[in-house]
C-alpha cells in the first residue's frame, strides 16, 4: 500500500482530469443519432448504506492515507442524448467489486474473498456543462456467481439526469476471457451492443499517475420518455 498524495486527490476531484481524455471521442455532426447505451441490471449489490459516497475518488476512504488495493484506473466519459447533445447536471453512480473480487455489501458478507477495508466500492460525480464525469477507482477481479460461474470484471453504472427516467448499465473491459461467457454481456442482442458497453484501457496522459490506465466510457441515454427500472 503507499500514501497518499492529498495534492494530486484535490486536483482531481477540483476536476482538471485532462479534457482532451474526458471528450477524446469525435464532436458529432448535427446529422448524428447514436444508439442508446445497453442497459444492464443494477444486479444484488448497489449500495444500500447512507451516505453512499463522498466523491468520484474511490481509491481512498475518507480521512484516510491507505490506497485501496489494485491497479488504478480512470474512468471518464461523457453523457449525452441520442442526437449528441451533452447532458450536465446528470448524476453518475458506480460501484463494483475490489481487486479481490468482493463486494462492500452485506449481501457479499458470508463470501470467502477478502475485504479491502480500504477501498469503499461507491462512488459519484455530476457532469459538467460538457457532460463529462469522471472516477478514479481501482480494476476489479472477477468473482464467482454461483458455484460454477464466474462473471467477468465489470463496474455498475447509474445514471440519474435531470428530470429523466434513471438508466443502469454495466461496464466490461476488453480483452477479458470471461467477457466470452458471462450471460448478461452475451445476452445483449448484438456485437455492436456488446461493443458498446466495453472499454479498452489505455497508457495514462503526462498529467496523470503513470501506473494507472484509463477508460473512456461515453453514455448516450435512450429517447426521453423511455422507462427504466428503479434501483
Amino acid at each position: 500500500m503507499t500514501a497518499r498524495d492529498p495534492s494530486g486527490r484535490r486536483r482531481f476531484l477540483r476536476g482538471s482530469l485532462a479534457a482532451s481524455v474526458v471528450l477524446a471521442a469525435a464532436k458529432p455532426s448535427v446529422a448524428a443519432w447514436f444508439p442508446p447505451t445497453p442497459a444492464q441490471p443494477a444486479g444484488p449489490f448497489y449500495a444500500p448504506l447512507r451516505p453512499l459516497s463522498i466523491d468520484n475518488d474511490l481509491l481512498y476512504l475518507p480521512g484516510s492515507s491507505i490506497r485501496a488495493d489494485g491497479d488504478m484506473l480512470h474512468i471518464v466519459g461523457q453523457v449525452r442524448d441520442q442526437a449528441g447533445k451533452p447532458i450536465a447536471g446528470a448524476r453518475v453512480e458506480i460501484w463494483q467489486a475490489n481487486a479481490y473480487g468482493r463486494y462492500n455489501h452485506p449481501r457479499h458478507a458470508n463470501s470467502n474473498l477478502k475485504l479491502d477495508p480500504n477501498f469503499q466500492g461507491f462512488g459519484h460525480d455530476e457532469t459538467d456543462a460538457a457532460g463529462a464525469y469522471r472516477f478514479r477507482t481501482i480494476k476489479p477481479a472477477p468473482y464467482p456467481d454461483s458455484p460454477v460461474w464466474l462473471r467477468p470484471p465489470h463496474i455498475h453504472f447509474a445514471v440519474f439526469p435531470p428530470g429523466g427516467p434513471t438508466w443502469t448499465t454495466q461496464l466490461y473491459f476488453a480483452g477479458e476471457p470471461l467477457n466470452a461467457t458471462d450471460h448478461l454481456l452475451q445476452g445483449l442482442p448484438t456485437d455492436a451492443d456488446r461493443a458498446r458497453v466495453t472499454v479498452t484501457l489505455t497508457p495514462p496522459p503526462p498529467d496523470l499517475e503513470p501506473d494507472s490506465r484509463v477508460g473512456t466510457f461515453d453514455i448516450p441515454l435512450g429517447i426521453p420518455g423511455v422507462k427504466r427500472e428503479k434501483i
